[in-house]
């Protein structure tokens, strides 16, 4: 795998963005859970283009009057900082929200989509970052989708951070457990799947295979990559 398209951590943002509703609503914010997550707060920005949120906004925000129904005005940017104003007072002023906050602030337009690149470290800090982001989205609003995008950025960030090719003969036992991780997020967690995956490891590890493995190694090839002898 050469590279991916990361779309599924803006949708999930956004999707948390424009589920607000009326601040008179009961339900807009849920309080905070507690959760088992571990949340790592950045020290320091990641590059010289990034926005840091100031003391400063964070007080311009708290002073702010939020409209009732701000969700509806067509000036996007200014739908956002009522929506970044509304999340300082509901939750206070504590890292989590400046986090959601900054990461909004910088996030690509709507619609952007991401190429990363193994072994680029632009493209593990772009993870790291997202990482960072969903910590906070889960202590703020538990659910479990957001759970699901943290496991798959955090598997997404260690397949990327590794050469696949020196581990593949210096740790066979953690190379086939991260490809395994990948074939599931491709194919779902289906037998093939793991039959391709066992045998594999037999291989890396210079065991022999019997007839019938090496025809189930097969088969669970041709499931897995049907044009794969084309």
């Amino acid at each position: 795998m050469k590279s991916i398209l990361i779309l599924f951590i803006s949708l999930l943002s956004l999707s948390i963005f424009y589920n607000c509703g009326d601040t008179e609503d009961a339900d807009v914010l849920k309080p905070i859970a507690e959760t088992e997550v571990e949340v790592h707060i950045p020290d320091n920005p990641p590059d010289e283009t990034w926005i840091v949120l100031t003391d400063a906004y964070v007080a311009e925000l708290m002073e702010l009057e939020i409209p009732p129904n701000f969700m509806e005005l067509k000036d996007l940017d200014l739908r956002e900082k009522y929506h970044h104003a509304l999340i300082l007072k509901q939750f206070g002023d504590i890292p989590q929200v400046r986090t959601v906050i900054e990461h909004e602030i910088n996030k690509p337009n709507t619609g952007h989509t991401v190429t990363l690149t193994p072994l680029d470290k632009e493209s593990i800090a772009y993870l790291e970052r997202e990482i960072i982001y969903l910590e906070a989205m889960i202590f703020l609003w538990p659910s479990e989708d957001t759970k699901e995008a943290l496991e798959h950025t955090k598997r997404t960030k260690r397949r990327f951070s590794v050469d696949m090719n020196k581990l593949r003969t210096e740790d066979p036992e953690l190379y086939v457990e991260i490809e395994r991780e990948g074939l599931i997020e491709t194919f779902g967690d289906i037998p093939e799947v793991h039959t391709y995956t066992k045998i594999l490891l037999k291989i890396l590890q210079q065991e022999p295979l019997t007839d019938q493995e090496i025809r189930d190694f097969d088969e669970a090839m041709d499931h897995l990559w049907p044009d794969r002898k084309q």
